[in-house]
């Protein structure tokens, strides 16, 4: 991920040297196989304004979304690639441009579902080394709700799909994801949403979930152009995400 120097990249720079080495947050998004490729476009916006905005930023497949794809380029490898020795980890981390790195991980996460604390405890590893990060956006299907059985109860951001259709397969993922998970609410994100019709959409299905879902849903904003992807990514700080544990050690590879 080359860095490059702007106002927010030399204030965030300024505030890692003045405070020192935190752990990444982590900021789980949930994909619907139907909408995959819909969602997939929210998730590289989302990935891109944080970068603009100064965090080096990670994206995590787990899920075989296709991001590489969406971005222009070719993942020819994934994370369990590395850990089995069969390549380098250059070779699996994707240079995205400007402080933005991609990690194709969906047969390493397919491999650590039984032992989730290990592969939370690797991406700690990855952010605090070879694939440092400030931000990384994990990206999950309704099926890896193990994945987050480690970390502290945290929000998990849903891209809402344009056409009411696909709603019926995307609550009852909620539904999926959140009996088997300790999730603090699904923050929901209408992309290409006016405010007005995606507050009243929010509010519908917060009635129609209110006895369906054991986490709560809340509101993630409408966001059209550029300008309203910074805003969420300056929203982040105040939403309830994990952070990636501190390493005892840093894995060289």
């Amino acid at each position: 991920m080359h860095e490059r120097r702007t106002v927010e990249s030399d204030q965030a720079a300024g505030l890692r040297h003045i405070f020192g080495v935190t752990s990444a947050r982590l900021v789980p998004v949930l994909v619907d196989f139907g909408r995959a490729t819909e969602q997939v476009t929210s998730i590289v916006r989302l990935a891109q304004a944080c970068a603009r905005a100064g965090e080096r930023t990670l994206v995590v497949d787990c899920a075989r979304a296709q991001v590489a794809a969406s971005l222009g380029l070719r993942a020819r490898f994934d994370l369990l690639h590395a850990l089995r020795g069969e390549c380098v980890l250059q070779q699996v981390c994707l240079d995205a441009g400007s402080y933005l790195g991609l990690l194709p991980a969906a047969r390493a996460a397919a491999q650590a579902e039984q032992i989730p604390v290990e592969f939370i405890t690797l991406l700690a590893e990855l952010t605090q080394g070879p694939c440092v990060a400030d931000v990384v956006l994990l990206i999950l299907d309704p099926s890896q709700f193990a994945l987050l059985r480690s970390l502290e109860r945290c929000e998990v951001i849903v891209p809402m799909p344009r056409e009411r259709t696909a709603f019926t397969g995307l609550l009852r993922g909620l539904c999926k994801f959140g009996d088997g998970a300790d999730i603090a609410g699904f923050r929901l994100l209408f992309p290409a949403w006016d405010a007005d019709s995606a507050a009243r959409l929010y509010e519908e299905l917060v009635r129609a979930c209110r006895d369906r879902l054991g986490s709560e849903l809340r509101f993630g904003g409408a966001v059209r152009v550029a300008h309203d992807w910074l805003r969420v990514v300056r929203a982040l700080n105040d939403w309830d995400l994990a952070r990636l544990p501190r390493p005892q050690t840093v894995r060289t590879f």
